[in-house]
Formats: C-alpha cells, structure tokens, sequence
C-alpha cells in the first residue's frame, strides 16, 4: 500500500510543512513565495482588464499586438479559441480603437490586425508601475542573486510546462 493511500485511510495528517497526499512534498519559503506568485498572476488580467474597460481575450490580444502585427488565425492560436471568437475580440478592439485590420503588406489578400496607439497607451497606462516596480526589485539583486532567481524561476516554468505537454 503507497504512503498516500496509507495516510489517507489512517486519517494522518502530513507532517509540518507537508501536503495532505504528497509525502515527498515539503513546503519552503520559496515554494510558498512562488505559489503565491502564481496566485496573484492569475487574478492580475482579469483586473487590469476590468480597470480598462475590456475583456480579459482583449487585454491578452493587446499583449500579443504589442509585440507587432498579427494575422487574425495566429492571434485565435495564441488566445486558445475559434476563429469565429478571435474575430469578436478584435471587432471589439477595433471599436474601442485600439486595433486596425490592415491588408497584409507582403500578400493583399491576408489581412493582419495591427495595435493602435491608443491601444499601446491603454496597455502601458495599466502596466507601467508593475514593471517599474518589477525593475526596481531587480536593480537591487547582485548578478549572482540575479542568476540563481532566474534558474529558479527557469526551472519553474519549465515544470508547470510539462504539465501542458
């Protein structure tokens, strides 16, 4: 019988700084912090995107547009949805102003979605003091410290990566 299943018909609590049915599993300092990043992280575009006026498949299409033009089909794969409601996101986009569809320069025919200024400005207005707080955490790092917290944070992504595989 695996520890698990023993521990769970014996009624037995974990260990302090253990996980009800993970043995192996002790909680840190670290685990706790990034834990807790997580948690934050999830609720940050839901209320950025509240705050803006949009949707949270907005805010996420706006962060995508920032890095430049996409075809409305690269966009749909990047938002995990249809066609049909990646098109929705950017009919809406375009209402606000925020976005234009413009022919494709390379093939007229394909038409990519392009973020407005007004779109960029809405994006920076909502993140700027997140990442002028995130640079000013960073400054105070040593280049070691610096290398040791992106292993860190490398490796972490990495094991919630392979959870998507």
């Amino acid at each position: 019988m695996s520890d698990i299943i023993r521990n769970k018909s014996a009624g037995k609590q974990p260990a302090p700084g253990g996980v009800p049915g993970v043995p192996q599993w002790r909680t840190t300092g670290t685990l706790s912090a990034l834990q807790e990043l997580v948690e934050v992280s999830e609720s940050v575009p839901a209320v950025v995107a509240r705050r803006a006026g949009l949707s949270t498949s907005e805010l996420h299409s706006l962060r995508h547009l920032m890095r430049g033009p996409l075809g409305p089909v690269d966009l749909a794969r990047l938002l995990g949805v249809t066609s049909a409601a990646s098109s929705g996101v950017v009919d809406r986009l375009v209402g606000h102003g925020h976005a234009e569809r413009r022919s494709h320069p390379d093939d007229g025919r394909r038409t990519e979605v392009v973020i407005t200024d007004s779109g960029r400005a809405e994006v920076l207005a909502r993140m700027t003091p997140m990442f002028e707080s995130l640079a000013a955490l960073d400054a105070t790092l040593s280049d070691s410290e610096r290398e040791v917290v992106e292993r860190y944070l490398r490796g972490a992504t990495a094991a919630m990566r392979d959870l998507l595989r």
